[in-house]
């Protein structure tokens, strides 16, 4: 079933959609419900006692919305690139939607160069670094 599930082209880009907008909104719902109640929904934070390289980006995405960007970036500095990925990626999967195309998964299904990966992987290290300092603070 899951196969067939797999190669039905609109059910594959519907729930790639719904999951993205879904998984954004819940980001933003469950940050605001833990703001008004004082405390954290990072499983990590609450484990280790540290912050996650995610950790404020509900709040950064809340106050984004209400156009506070200084906010936002205090929050968390990786919130404006990933609101801006996540708008471009559900365009992107509308639009294949509708032209039926491919290109929106040709692309999440790319291999990266090792160079891309480390970029990558430095921004969020370089995140996680600024998310512990602000803690410390």
């Amino acid at each position: 079933m899951l196969y067939r599930f797999q190669q039905n082209y609109y059910a594959r880009y519907l729930l790639a959609i719904l999951a993205m907008a879904g998984g954004y909104l819940t980001l933003i719902a469950t940050d605001s419900y833990a703001n008004h109640q004082h405390y954290t929904v990072c499983f990590f934070k609450l484990i280790t006692g540290i912050p996650c390289p995610g950790c404020g980006m509900g709040r950064a995405t809340l106050a984004l919305l209400q156009g506070n960007i200084p906010l936002s970036f205090s929050y968390n500095i990786l919130c404006i690139p990933f609101s801006v990925a996540m708008i471009v990626a559900f365009c992107w999967a509308i639009t294949d939607l509708f032209q039926h195309k491919e290109s929106f998964y040709q692309f999440i299904r790319k291999d990266f160069s090792i160079n891309v990966k480390l970029v990558l992987f430095g921004l969020v290290l370089i995140d996680w670094i600024v998310n512990v300092i602000r803690l410390k603070n």
